[in-house]
């Protein structure tokens, strides 16, 4: 089984920046979401947190805030080794559509720029988000 990632110690990491790109601290940002203290209020604000996962390995949050019908595609151990074999250098949010707080789906276009095997790389994707109960997932991209 691979190790796990270590978890983010809060007083002493309270001002690392937030890799989502926000401009806030993780802790003020993502952590929260990811630490599963506070849910996302937006698809905006569920993008970024995913992005940070990626960047901190953390599988079992991206796994629970992928859509359940979409998790066939994919495993637990698929998304730890993506994730372990990148750089995530940043985050770039072009454009959203919907997805507020009181909305049930959404849309944000971003690109994510990452280094994988020394090569430089930007995934630009226009992702769709629902919220089911009060909870925002992922469901996949969709053509712009």
């Amino acid at each position: 089984m691979p190790p796990k990632t270590p978890p983010i110690n809060r007083n002493t990491d309270s001002n690392t920046p937030c890799p989502c790109g926000s401009q806030q601290s993780l802790q003020a940002c993502c952590l929260d979401f990811i630490e599963g203290i506070r849910l996302p209020p937006t698809a905006e604000s569920l993008m970024r947190s995913r992005y940070t996962a990626h960047s901190l390995v953390a599988v079992d949050y991206l796994w629970d805030t992928w859509s359940p019908e979409q998790r066939l595609r994919s495993s637990k151990s698929d998304i730890r080794a993506w994730a372990e074999s990148c750089d995530w250098l940043g985050l770039q949010i072009r454009n959203t559509h919907a997805g507020a707080e009181y909305d049930d789906s959404g849309i944000v276009e971003f690109v994510a720029i990452f280094r994988q095997q020394g090569q430089l790389h930007q995934h630009h994707e226009t992702s769709l988000f629902k919220k089911h109960l009060g909870k925002w997932f992922y469901v996949d991209h969709v053509e712009p």
